[in-house]
């Protein structure tokens, strides 16, 4: 049976609105970050513990951590550092402490567009928290402006990176800025509702204090529930300038809403 108008549109006022369940967005393991953004209104933690072996055969063992708030439809707030860091060089002190805090925000400004595309924008500001002088940190500010690709289909996500890097250089350096080009293209591959694989190469450009950087990287993800995934995986570098190996595994989890929808 229909009911009149004005019954209706008084049930629909008095009636709560359904919440929508809250599904979260991994960004990691991965260098690459999908277009798409955290829900409006839902707090989502991204966290991980990973053990890099250098050419040298020194090791680094970090934690990285970012928190992603939805702020409204499309645009996130990103606040993201190692929570801990320790470096252990071949020669000298082993140094440990949180690495610098980075701020950030990422706009999807266009969905489905050429070649059903999707488009973000994501710029983030690192501060130079850490201490420089153990290297845990690169003791002036660093700006990186990320243009994003990503595409479904059917059981197949693609990402797509391009980012330009602006590196503050402490006085000892000369001062000023160094920009940095990098890339990468990351391919996930669903295998059912619960399990997937991503393939990812990336590269970094070379800078005074670096050589090249170029790698590849494999992981699974499990998904537990739309609130909480699970991934682990390998990054093996393909360059002199990029870590031997690095082993990983991480979550990520929806905190809860800060804000209904």
């Amino acid at each position: 049976m229909k009911l009149p108008w004005p019954l209706a549109l008084t049930l629909a006022l008095a009636l709560p609105a359904q919440e929508v369940p809250i599904e979260v967005n991994p960004n990691r393991p991965t260098f690459a970050t999908p277009a798409a953004t955290t829900q409006p209104g839902v707090a989502e933690l991204e966290w991980g513990l990973q053990r890099s072996t250098f050419r040298d055969a020194g090791t680094s063992f970090s934690a990285p951590t970012l928190l992603k708030l939805g702020l409204v439809k499309d645009l996130e707030l990103r606040l993201g550092a190692p929570i801990l860091l320790r470096l252990v060089p071949v020669e000298g002190p082993s140094a440990s402490g949180m690495g610098d805090f980075a701020l950030g925000a990422q706009w999807c400004y266009l969905h489905d567009g050429l070649f059903g595309l999707d488009q973000a924008l994501q710029w983030a500001h690192t501060f130079p928290t850490a201490p420089s002088a153990q290297g845990l940190g690169n003791g002036a500010p660093i700006d990186t402006l990320t243009l994003i690709f990503s595409k479904d289909s059917g059981p197949w996500h693609v990402d797509v990176n391009l980012l330009e890097s602006w590196i503050g250089r402490t006085g000892n350096s000369g001062g000023g800025r160094i920009s940095q080009a990098a890339g990468t293209v990351s391919v996930t591959r669903n295998l059912s509702e619960q399990w997937s694989i991503t393939g990812e190469v990336y590269g970094l450009q070379a800078t005074p204090a670096n050589g090249p950087i170029v790698s590849n990287l494999w992981a699974v993800a499990y998904k537990v529930s739309k609130r909480l995934v699970l991934d682990a995986g390998v990054d093996v570098g393909l360059s002199q300038g990029a870590a031997r190996y690095t082993v990983f595994t991480g979550l990520t989890v929806g905190l809860g809403r800060f804000r209904k929808p």
